[in-house]
Order: C-alpha cells, then structure tokens, then sequence
C-alpha cells in the first residue's frame, strides 16, 4: 500500500517543489535500480525484470553515461515477449541526486483541458510529468521490479 509520506506529494506552484520531485523520484528509482553498477560498461545495453507476478517484463535500456548524468529509457512488453513498447525516457543526475522524466508515451496522448498562463506552463508542465513518474516509480517498486546489471539481454 503507497502511504501518503512516499508519493511525490510536494506544492506544484514553485521551481523549490519541483527540484524537491527530482530528488523523490531519484530515492524512488534507487529503490529498484541499482545505480552504483551504471558505468560506462553498460551503454548500450538492455536489462530485464519480471513484476512479482510474472505477467509484465520491464526492459531498461542505458542509452548514454557521463560524469555526472545518465540517459535511459524503460519499456513494457505489453503485447509479446520479443517487442518492447518505449514507455518512458529519464535523465538521472548523480551528483545531485535528481531524476527528471524526459519523454513518456503514456503522458503524450493526454492534452490539457485548462490553459495554462504562458509563464508558468513550462513548470507546471514539468511537475505534472514528474509527478506521474513518481507514481509509476512507487508502481515499479509495489510490482518487485529490480534491475542489478546482470540480466542482460
């Protein structure tokens, strides 16, 4: 059961909340990913983890690492065992500690029904798709995804 203290639950109206999202989803994604083993070794490469239920497979896939950031994406196998549905693409800053939501499938097909002042659009738009990886983050971790760099594909 998610308790209130693990979402991602922080005022939307101000950049401070949106740097403290980054650092929840960056605790979140430590929870299940083990970025210790995230080194130049392992660009390019894909992993694969099982839900607790063994219904869905997770594929994460190191697109680029540098001293300080890294690039990967996760993707479902939603339809058959050998195709992967791109499903969200992350930025982790490791000096930092922070994870930003760079790309997902799952908030492109959703439109905004409010419009939204011009000066604040882009902030709020960042939360919102933060927030969302927050939650999906706590669902990787409720459904016993875990990713140690070993299970290569």
């Amino acid at each position: 059961m998610i308790e209130a203290r693990q979402i991602n639950s922080v005022s939307k109206n101000n950049f401070l909340s949106l740097m403290e999202s980054y650092e929840i989803n960056y605790t979140q994604i430590s929870k299940f990913v083990d970025l210790e083993n995230l080194n130049p070794n392992v660009i390019g490469r894909s992993f694969i983890s099982n839900n607790k239920a063994g219904e869905k497979k997770l594929l994460l896939f190191v697109e680029s690492i540098s001293n300080h950031t890294v690039f990967i994406k996760f993707s479902y196998n939603y339809f058959s065992n050998d195709e992967y549905v791109s499903y969200v693409d992350l930025k982790i800053f490791l000096d930092s500690k922070q994870v930003e939501i760079i790309h997902s499938n799952e908030l492109d097909h959703r439109k905004p029904e409010v419009t939204i002042q011009k000066f604040h659009t882009m902030r709020l738009t960042k939360w919102y798709k933060n927030y969302f990886l927050s939650l999906w983050l706590n669902n990787c971790i409720e459904n016993g995804y875990s990713f140690d760099m070993q299970s290569e594909v």
